[in-house]
C-alpha cells in the first residue's frame, strides 16, 4: 500500500490532491508559481479552481491594499506641499527682525486673490483692519510704534479645507542709536612721518558692530572692543558703531597734539586791545602758564567778532570786537594754547529778539528775565556751533562750551521750554555735546566743557542736565568749576569752604575722577582768581593749584572777570 504524504501550513489548511489530503501553505504555493517548474507548477495544474479563485481573490485584496497606500501617500504629499502651507507670507517687517523706524508699514502677502471682507489685521492686540489698506493679495498699515517689541496678527477667512489662516509674528522698533563710549585712547606721532598710531579701546551694545576707516573693530560678547589706525593730525579719526535696526553712532578721536594746559580767562575786550593781549601773552611766557582761553560768545549774549550767520545779523549779536584770523594767529605763533569760550544756552541778546527761542514761565513772559534760551530746540544748537565752527576754522585748538546746561537760580518749576519732549535734561545736553562733536569733526579741534563744581558730589546733575559721566563720554576734558567761594558751609564736611581752598578743591577733585572713571575725557578745573566775600591773595590761588597737581592732575585754568591774575602765585617759566 503507497504510503499517504501529508503537507501543512502554518495555518492547518487541508487540501486534496489526487484523492488524498494534503496541506500546503500559501507562501509555498507562490514560491512555485515563481518558479514557473517543478512541483510548484504540477501543484498549480492539480489545484481545483475554487481554490484558484480564491488565490485570484488574495491577489485582488492585495492590489487594492497598495492603491490605497498610494492613494494616502499622495494625498498626504498633496496636503503638506500644497494645502497645509499658510497662504499668508511676505510678512513685514520680518519676524524677529529690527528696524530703525518709527513709521512702520506693517504688511503680508497672500497666495491666492482675497477680498477685504476675509482679511483682519491686528497690531499690539488693536485691530487695525479699518485703516488699512486691503489690495488683491496683499494688506498693509501705515502706523506710527514707539521703540519696542510689537506683535502683528493677520487673519485670512475663507471656505476650503483649512478654514482660516493667521500668520503671527514679532518685530521689534529701534530708533536709538547704539551706546558708544572711547574708555581709552593714544595717539602717537610715528618716527620721520607725518602720519600718526591712534590706538583705542571702547563700550558698545552688545549687538553692534564697530568698523574704522572702513575695517571691522572686533566687539565682544560684553560690548567691548579694541582697535588701532594709523592717520594723520589734520583729521579726526572717525569710529563708527551700528546696531542691528541699522542705527549709527559715531565717536571721534581728535587727532592733534595734546595738550597740558595751564591757562587764564581773557575777555573780548582784553582780546580786542593789542596792549591789552600783548601783556597776556608776556604772562604766559614769564610764567608756567601755556594756554589762553578768549571769550567768542559771553554770557550777555553777545559775540565778539563780526560773523555771516544769518540770524546772529538779524539779532545784532555779532560786534567786531576781534579779529579772529589775526588773533589767534597772534597767540599761536607764541606757541601758546587756544581755547575759546562759546557760552551756549545762556543767552539774553537770542531770548529777547526771538521770544519763539527763550524758556518761557508759565505765569507768562520771559522767565528769568529772558536770560536763557531754550536747550531743546535744535535751531538754538546750530546757532551756537556757528560760533564754534567759526572758532575752529580761525585755528583754535580747542572750543569749550560754558553754560552748557539748563537755567537755574530762580524757581524753575514755572520754566516753560517751547520745543520741550520726551527727552530728560540730561539727554538733551548729551545730545547737543554729542551733536556739537559731529559738526566740529572736519576740523579736528578738542572739545571740553565747563560744569558746576558740585556735579560730581552726591547732588548728581542738580537739575540742570550736567551728568559728569554722561558729559566725560562726549568731550576730550571737564572744567568744573570748583571755586571754593561757591560751596556752602559744611560742604565736604568743611567748615568754611572759602577759607579753605586747599581742602575744598582737593575733596572736589576727588569726586570728579570717581565721576570720570571708565571715560577718556581729561579733567582740567577752574579755578578762584578773585575775591568775593573773602580775599584771595596769591597763596590762596596757589593752594588751589598745589590741591590740583597733589590730586594727579596736571591742569588748570584761572578764573578772574577783570583777567587782572596773580602773577607771584605762579611758577616762573623754565628757562
Amino acid at each position: 500500500m503507497a504510503r499517504k504524504r501529508k503537507f501543512t501550513n502554518k495555518h492547518g489548511r487541508e487540501i486534496l490532491l489526487g484523492g488524498k489530503k494534503r496541506e500546503l501553505s500559501f507562501p509555498d504555493l507562490e514560491r512555485q508559481k515563481r518558479a514557473g517548474s517543478g512541483r510548484g507548477a504540477r501543484l498549480k495544474k492539480a489545484l481545483p479552481a475554487s481554490w484558484s479563485r480564491q488565490l485570484e481573490r488574495v491577489r485582488g485584496i492585495h492590489l487594492a491594499v497598495g492603491l490605497v497606500l498610494v492613494s494616502v501617500i499622495s494625498l498626504l504629499f498633496w496636503f503638506f506641499f500644497f494645502v497645509y502651507p499658510s497662504p499668508v507670507g511676505g510678512l513685514n517687517p520680518g519676524p524677529d527682525s529690527s528696524i530703525n523706524t518709527s513709521a512702520v508699514e506693517v504688511k503680508a502677502t497672500f497666495s491666492r486673490a482675497v477680498e477685504p471682507k476675509e482679511v483682519s489685521i491686528k497690531v499690539d492686540g488693536k485691530d487695525v483692519t479699518a485703516d488699512a489698506s486691503v489690495k488683491s493679495k496683499s494688506v498693509s498699515a501705515k502706523l506710527g510704534l514707539t521703540d519696542g517689541e510689537h506683535k502683528a496678527e493677520v487673519v485670512l477667512s475663507g471656505g476650503g479645507l483649512m478654514g482660516k489662516r493667521t500668520a503671527q509674528w514679532s518685530f521689534t522698533v529701534d530708533t536709538s542709536p547704539p551706546k558708544l563710549t572711547i574708555t581709552n585712547k593714544k595717539v602717537t606721532q610715528e618716527k620721520e612721518s607725518d602720519q600718526v598710531d591712534v590706538s583705542f579701546s571702547g563700550k558698545t551694545d552688545k549687538d553692534a558692530t564697530v568698523k574704522v576707516q572702513g575695517s571691522d573693530v572686533p566687539v565682544d560678547s560684553n560690548g567691548s572692543f579694541k582697535g588701532k589706525a594709523i592717520t594723520n593730525r589734520l583729521d579726526s579719526l572717525k569710529i563708527t558703531a551700528t546696531d542691528r535696526a541699522g542705527n549709527e553712532a559715531n565717536a571721534f578721536i581728535v587727532t592733534q597734539k595734546p595738550p597740558t594746559a595751564r591757562g587764564v580767562h581773557v575777555s573780548f575786550y582784553i582780546a580786542a586791545s593789542d596792549s591789552d593781549l600783548d601783556k597776556m601773552i608776556g604772562l604766559v611766557e614769564r610764567t608756567e602758564l601755556n594756554a589762553l582761553q578768549i571769550d567768542l560768545k559771553d554770557e550777555y549774549g553777545k559775540i565778539g567778532f563780526d560773523t555771516d550767520n544769518k540770524l546772529a545779523r538779524e539779532i545784532g549779536s555779532a560786534n567786531d570786537y576781534i579779529e579772529l584770523d589775526a588773533c589767534v594767529d597772534r597767540i599761536r605763533c607764541k606757541d601758546i594754547y587756544t581755547i575759546c569760550r562759546v557760552v551756549t544756552f545762556k543767552d539774553p541778546v537770542l531770548a529777547g529778539a526771538r521770544p519763539d527761542l527763550g524758556v518761557k514761565d508759565k505765569y507768562g513772559g520771559p522767565w528769568g528775565k529772558g536770560q536763557w534760551a531754550d536747550p531743546y530746540l535744535k535751531e538754538v544748537w546750530d546757532y551756537n556751533i556757528a560760533v564754534a565752527v567759526a572758532a575752529a576754522k580761525a585755528g583754535f585748538n580747542e572750543i569749550q562750551f560754558d553754560y552748557v546746561r539748563f537755567p537755574s537760580d530762580g524757581n524753575t518749576d514755572t520754566c516753560l521750554y517751547p520745543g520741550k519732549d520726551d527727552r530728560s535734561p540730561v539727554e538733551v545736553i548729551d545730545g547737543f555735546l554729542a551733536y556739537a562733536r559731529e559738526q566740529l569733526a572736519p576740523y579736528n579741534v578738542f572739545i571740553s566743557a565747563d560744569l558746576f563744581g558740585l556735579t560730581a558730589s552726591d547732588q548728581g546733575d542738580m537739575g540742570i542736565g550736567q551728568s559728569v559721566k554722561a558729559i566725560a563720554e562726549r568731550v576730550d576734558y571737564l572744567s568744573p568749576m570748583v571755586y571754593p567761594s561757591h560751596y556752602n558751609p559744611g560742604e565736604y564736611d568743611i567748615k568754611s569752604p572759602e577759607h579753605n581752598p586747599g581742602d575744598t578743591v582737593a575733596a572736589s577733585m576727588e569726586d570728579f575722577k570717581k565721576a570720570i572713571k571708565g571715560t577718556s575725557a581729561g579733567l582740567r578745573p577752574w579755578l578762584q582768581d578773585f575775591s568775593l566775600k573773602v580775599p584771595y591773595p596769591p597763596d590762596m590761588v596757589r593752594r588751589q593749584i598745589d590741591a590740583v597737581e597733589n590730586a594727579g592732575i596736571d591742569q588748570w585754568l584761572l578764573w578772574d572777570p577783570d583777567c587782572t591774575y596773580s602773577e607771584p602765585a605762579l611758577e616762573p617759566a623754565s628757562k
